[in-house]
């Protein structure tokens, strides 16, 4: 959507910058969008220029920024009241001419009561606020999408199956708790499972979503097991692989989630890389 925008405005000539903002630390974070100076704090070997510089005359799309911390915040608050940056070490600051456009996938005016987001950002971030409906809200666009990814992931892999209807059928009743990304994973999975030529056929699908049963033991304990994994699985899917936040979905602490995903064969370490 944020593209769209920007693609379709007269400032589409001009760069279109995105920062997914709970993906970059926040000692790194500072730096990506403010820029710094040589010498400004160990590391800092030359002049760098922050994205904000870099999306002047553009738009900057600012992706999750419920998850930026308040220190960062309070710096984003000045550059949108003021339209003018000043890079780590400088003692000047920059004019700008950027358009913010902001995303989150949690009500900020809660956010802001329970204390984790500043009320007064909210405000100068709240002048045209548009919904994006979630996927299990529009299932007519579930076949469209899906076949969008599978383009892309079919490509990656060097597959040149098609997709059934029974398989868009499916996705399409499919209630995709974690929205878009969920349906970009699965399709991702699914690529690597589908032959070279041919159809992709309804059995490839993770059971949760083709509505078969996924457990098969007959004894207790193992199928406890095969649900919990699946269970798991899924919040991983919602989370987009982030083991942090699948654990505060699940209600579980981040080292929690580890020994269940040790207990059910997921994973065996904290220091071994993640397979979603």
């Amino acid at each position: 959507m944020a593209r769209a925008i920007h693609y379709n405005s007269a400032r589409s000539s001009m760069p279109f910058v995105a920062v997914n903002c709970s993906a970059v630390p926040e000692t790194l974070l500072e730096s990506e969008l403010f820029g710094h100076m040589k010498g400004s704090f160990t590391g800092a070997m030359a002049n760098k220029a922050g994205l904000f510089e870099v999306a002047n005359g553009g738009t900057i799309f600012l992706d999750e920024i419920g998850d930026t911390t308040p220190m960062i915040q309070v710096k984003l608050l000045r550059v949108i009241q003021q339209q003018e940056v000043r890079r780590i070490g400088e003692t000047f600051s920059r004019k700008l001419d950027v358009r913010f456009v902001s995303a989150a996938n949690r009500d900020l005016r809660t956010e802001g009561e329970e204390g984790r987001f500043r009320h007064d950002l909210r405000y100068r971030l709240d002048v045209i606020r548009i919904r994006i409906p979630s996927l299990r809200e529009r299932p007519e666009d579930v076949p469209s999408l899906a076949r969008h990814f599978w383009l892309a992931a079919a490509a990656r892999v060097g597959s040149d199956a098609t997709l059934t209807h029974g398989v868009l059928t499916a996705l399409a009743r499919y209630h995709w708790p974690g929205n878009v990304r969920e349906l970009q994973n699965v399709m991702a999975a699914l690529a690597v499972e589908a032959p070279v030529r041919g159809v992709v056929r309804t059995a490839l699908l993770p059971a949760v979503i083709s509505g078969t049963t996924s457990v098969t033991s007959a004894r207790f304990s193992a199928a406890r097991t095969q649900w919990e994994r699946r269970f798991v699985e899924v919040a991983l899917a919602r989370a987009g692989g982030s083991r942090t936040r699948a654990a505060r979905e699940l209600g579980l602490t981040r080292q929690g989630l580890l020994k269940v995903l040790h207990r059910v064969g997921l994973q065996s370490t904290d220091s071994e890389k993640s397979t979603y």
